[in-house]
């Protein structure tokens, strides 16, 4: 989970609010993570050492991204450099260096912030979802240990397959009026629905970062039904390992949203959508 919940860190710590959250995921696009953000991010060197290396390299014209991390390397063992590139496709790596890139952070103000970030007794997607808790708790209808394994698989599986840092903001009312959604329910031992809805555009752009090939509406809810199929296939076989409990999918529903519904509000590159996760059928 520490590859992809530092912009939930920011986010909930209030150095950020989400309109600053959102510009700052937008740069994350062009970034090219670094073998010192990395090393930084797993504590492995300390700012102290890589501010004073960049110094020293600012006197050097034409300085390359090999050579820096070729200094950086110096720093660590050949297994830890091997550990912290494994982290170069997360997101949270990806959002730390941008905030180095933008200006918006230097090393030693990094460094305080992941000390901060990796000091959390409480990790910072499910303390948003407690809040979420207290106040949908009356129309949740699903376990709720459950339901937070899922939202936080869920969560892995989205910032993959969009590539973008995914936030889950707070509890809000909405308009549900127009929205379209997908989802897919689990039977068995635990029943729970999956899905994700949002405003036709942003379901569009969805189901187009998922599959470039989508152009209309049914293309849209085609993709974003075996997104979701593709994940909840998966959450069942983990469900049966960590659980013990037997479940399979039914076959995914689509539509326009008729009525109310309980919405988790995401935030990622693509905009603002609702996943939900309940015990009961969506559409």
């Amino acid at each position: 989970m520490k590859s992809h919940d530092f912009g939930q860190y920011l986010y909930n710590s209030r150095r950020f609010n989400e309109p600053q959250m959102a510009r700052i995921i937008a740069t994350t696009k062009n970034v090219e993570p670094t073998l010192a953000v990395e090393a930084l991010f797993l504590q492995l060197v300390s700012a102290e050492e890589l501010t004073e290396i960049f110094r020293s390299m600012i006197k050097s014209i034409g300085t390359t991204l090999r050579l820096t991390d070729s200094r950086v390397r110096s720093l660590i063992t050949e297994r830890q450099a091997l550990r912290a590139e494994q982290l170069k496709d997360g997101q949270s790596i990806r959002l730390a260096q941008a905030l180095l890139d933008n200006g918006t952070a230097n090393f030693l103000k990094l460094e305080r912030m992941l000390e901060e970030y990796h000091d959390l007794q409480v990790p910072p997607l499910e303390s948003m979802l407690t809040i979420y808790y207290e106040r949908l708790r009356s129309r949740l209808t699903i376990d709720f240990p459950f339901a937070i394994d899922l939202i936080r698989d869920l969560h892995t599986f989205l910032s993959d397959v969009l590539k973008s840092t995914v936030i889950i903001l707070p509890p809000t009312d909405f308009d549900w009026r127009g929205m379209l959604g997908s989802s897919v329910a689990l039977i068995g031992d635990v029943s729970s629905v999956t899905g994700i809805f949002a405003d036709e555009r942003t379901f569009m752009r969805l189901a187009m970062r998922y599959d470039g090939y989508a152009e209309t509406s049914e293309d849209a809810f085609d993709a974003i039904s075996e997104l979701l199929n593709v994940f909840v296939g998966h959450f069942a076989v983990k469900a049966a390992t960590r659980r013990a409990v037997e479940v399979e999918p039914e076959p995914p529903r689509c539509g326009a949203l008729t009525g109310g519904a309980v919405g988790f509000l995401m935030l990622t590159d693509v905009g603002r959508f609702y996943i939900y996760v309940n015990g009961e059928e969506l559409f």
